[in-house]
């Protein structure tokens, strides 16, 4: 599944680096033309490569520094395997703006809604304390047995791998560890941005797409850093999503009140989902650790008082006993209801765009 480190130094001595003292986004390829396959889904990380003793790469499990890189990758779904196929590195501090050379969502767009037809683009920042190969390897498996073939063959997913290995009970350091991933996340989101923006581009190329994206357990805490910095940097949002999912939120409740992260989130996306699993141990725990409640086990503060754009749905009447194994956390892709109902809203979003 690695790919050979001799082969992976000749992409290097062969690559096109893009670069300019102006530049603050420095990308270099290693596969400059990728051959996408319908077996081949993307997947970006900001994990560093990790060499192994018989010449080949993978990306370390343990890590949790910001690292102001993003690699853009894929996993082949036939032979379990990963491909690299460039790198991104933030040359400043602060997050992203300004034109990127050669951005990758013009390759996968052109690839995915020009040659197969695809319309819905999802992407998935998942949990923090996992390994790489169950945030890549075993996440893409389990997530083609539950949802099968027909999903890849008409939607596009795409994984955020993040954090860091750990233990269930060492998840108070997810926390305060998020803020790192969201400056990394801020590489992928300004380069979104920018593509979903071209309106000069558009002019000559379909926009009848729908862009979803979901963020699980720590992954929720990710992005509210990110919001924040964004917003503290002063930079204007882009309405980019047509929809925002949070599933096992770690998000404090008030998050959506005037002054905190999610205010006006509805400048990003036009719908926010929001999941609320009572039942969450996990969620409680974290909530007794820092004298703070959670989103994802008691909802959002004040939900009548929600924009219309927002949707809260109490989902611990479906939870089951096996669902509980994780703590009653870990349920995205275990609980076959929640599964039946976020592939709705993707049939929804498909057969919409079949209609056009």
């Amino acid at each position: 599944m690695h790919i050979n480190f001799k082969h992976f130094l000749f992409l290097i001595a062969i690559v096109f680096l893009h670069h300019s003292a102006k530049a603050q986004l420095e990308i270099t390829y290693f596969n400059e033309h990728p051959d996408w396959q319908p077996q081949k889904v993307p997947f970006f990380t900001n994990r560093p490569i990790a060499y192994n003793k018989d010449g080949s790469f993978n990306f370390k499990n343990s890590f949790t520094d910001k690292t102001n890189t993003l690699y853009f990758c894929h996993y082949n779904f036939d032979t379990d395997s990963i491909g690299v196929n460039f790198r991104v590195i933030n040359m400043s501090d602060k997050y992203p703006q300004g034109k990127v050379d050669h951005n990758f969502f013009y390759q996968l767009y052109e690839y995915q809604r020009l040659e197969r037809g695809i319309k819905n683009f999802y992407f998935i920042v998942g949990g923090y304390g996992k390994s790489f190969n169950k945030q890549v390897h075993s996440y893409m498996r389990r997530l083609k047995a539950n949802y099968g073939d027909s999903l890849f063959h008409k939607a596009s997913i795409t994984v955020f791998a993040w954090g860091t290995e750990d233990k269930a009970y060492r998840y108070y350091r997810a926390v305060r560890k998020s803020k790192n991933g969201a400056s990394d996340f801020a590489i992928f989101q300004h380069m979104l941005d920018e593509f979903i923006s071209d309106d000069e581009y558009f002019k000559t190329h379909p926009k009848d797409l729908t862009i979803s994206i979901l963020f699980s357990s720590i992954g929720n805490e990710l992005f509210r850093q990110y919001v924040l910095n964004r917003k503290k940097q002063n930079i204007p949002f882009v309405k980019t999503y047509t929809r925002i999912s949070f599933v096992g939120s770690v998000a404090p409740r008030d998050a959506f009140e005037k002054g905190n992260a999610f205010y006006e989130l509805n400048q990003l996306a036009d719908t926010v989902d929001v999941y609320v699993n009572s039942k969450d141990i996990l969620l409680k725990l974290s909530s007794v650790a820092h004298l703070k409640n959670r989103m994802g086990n008691k909802g959002p503060k004040s939900p009548e008082k929600l924009p219309d754009y927002i949707n809260v749905m109490d989902i611990k009447d479906i939870i089951t006993i096996h669902d509980m194994s994780g703590l009653g956390h870990d349920y995205l892709l275990t609980n076959p209801v929640l599964q039946d109902e976020i592939l709705q809203n993707i049939n929804k979003n498909i057969e919409a765009k079949e209609d056009d």
